[in-house]
């Protein structure tokens, strides 16, 4: 249930569509995600959602605080505005970078938060690894 005052913004150019109940055509269409948050804690699961799809992110310092991520090689990070459209425009156009953002996200994912990853912290933790 979106409120009208965001539902006014949409534009041809920009879609608001509330709940969806699966995400995966958003994601396999998109060529960059953003994550522009001012504040936060611990992994945010828009971040690595974007980046377990391959698709590149650009985020601010908070978004990405104790990911595992390298800016430049897994995410472009920017933290004033000029900067983090800056970051946009390069992720989107330079072919370059959107590969290797692309490929270091999906690494990032699998080499932190993969089902592997949680089930050799888990093994760490209760001794048997």
């Amino acid at each position: 249930k979106v409120p009208s005052t965001i539902r006014d913004l949409a534009a041809p150019d920009f879609v608001v569509t509330g709940y969806v109940p699966d995400v995966t055509p958003y994601f396999t269409g998109c060529r960059v995600s953003i994550a522009p948050l001012r504040y936060g804690a611990g992994v945010k699961g828009k971040v690595n959602l974007a980046m377990s799809y391959g698709v590149p992110v650009v985020a601010t310092p908070a978004a990405v605080e104790g990911m595992h991520l390298a800016d430049g090689y897994d995410v472009l990070v920017a933290d004033h505005p000029q900067a983090f459209a800056d970051a946009i425009v390069r992720a989107y156009t330079d072919e370059a970078t959107w590969k290797r953002l692309s490929q270091g996200g999906v690494d990032n994912i699998r080499r932190h938060f993969s089902r592997d990853a949680a089930k050799r912290s888990l093994a760490r933790v209760l001794g048997l690894a």
